[in-house]
């Protein structure tokens, strides 16, 4: 079994996502994030797995689950999710069967949950199967979006999966649109900017830091919200990112406080 844990993207505002999103939408505030596992078994009686973090706590939410079976037979080839946190609620089929299903929907839909489906917990959850007593489908999605929720936050996910070969089958998770807030909103122990880093922009040169109150350390984050460097709080000047792109300098106070610059590189 192959695990993979995925870190999260920024949420650029604090700013929850709420109902009546559309599938594939990303509001005003957000970023959805390229997540691009895959899942693949050729060999009969295999399972494979990836887990996925929904909410930017660095724990895993779900676990994708991939089974490859030996169709017709009494084991099926199954395509699930399973589910680490208890509180999330997936918008599944209220029809009559011991399998809990998603409602899948296509770019540009309106993520509602109604007729026949219902926000549910759910555990597992089965995406698609083939084969076996009770396998009744859907056996092939191709870049159809699920939704969740939290409360009154909901994200998406984009994902596709084909059951029906017995030499290969696969589970793909494209794309997530998180539920979270992330390094750059306010928390409660967090202040506005009170760092300054100049040249900003810079162009690859050392990056000077100012701060008027004591720094117990300094972090740097790339685009996607992964540490890719730490620095003492005694630093006042750190190397700038290789590669040209937006960052974020995330500032711990010895207050315990902390606060975060946006550091653009040429």
């Amino acid at each position: 079994m192959r695990t993979t844990l995925i870190p999260c993207l920024l949420l650029l505002l604090s700013v929850p996502v709420r109902a009546q999103l559309t599938a594939g939408e990303v509001p005003v505030g957000s970023i959805a994030y390229e997540v691009n596992i895959i899942l693949s078994l050729d060999l009969q009686f295999t399972t494979d797995s990836a887990d996925l973090e929904l909410d930017c706590d660095d724990f895993a939410d779900i676990r994708a689950v991939l089974h490859h079976g030996a169709p017709p037979v009494d084991a099926p080839h199954v395509a699930s999710l399973h589910f680490v946190d208890d509180d999330i609620e997936m918008c599944m089929d209220m029809g009559p069967s011991f399998q809990q299903r998603p409602k899948y929907h296509a770019f540009g839909e309106t993520l509602d949950c109604s007729g026949d489906f219902d926000w549910q917990l759910a555990d597992p959850l089965v995406l698609g199967d083939l084969g076996g007593f009770q396998g009744t489908g859907p056996w092939t999605i191709d870049s159809m979006y699920i939704a969740y929720r939290r409360g009154d936050e909901m994200g998406w996910i984009l994902l596709s999966f084909d059951l029906t070969g017995n030499d290969e089958v696969r589970l793909e998770i494209h794309r997530i649109l998180p539920i979270c807030q992330g390094p750059t909103a306010v928390a409660e122990n967090e202040q506005p900017a009170r760092v300054t880093l100049y040249p900003n922009p810079g162009n690859g040169g050392t990056l000077h830091v100012e701060s008027a109150r004591g720094l117990r350390h300094l972090e740097l984050l790339d685009p996607t919200g992964r540490v890719i460097a730490q620095y003492s709080g005694s630093a006042r000047t750190i190397p700038a990112p290789e590669i040209a792109g937006s960052y974020l300098v995330r500032a711990t106070f010895t207050d315990g406080r902390r606060s975060v610059s946006r550091f653009m590189r040429q």
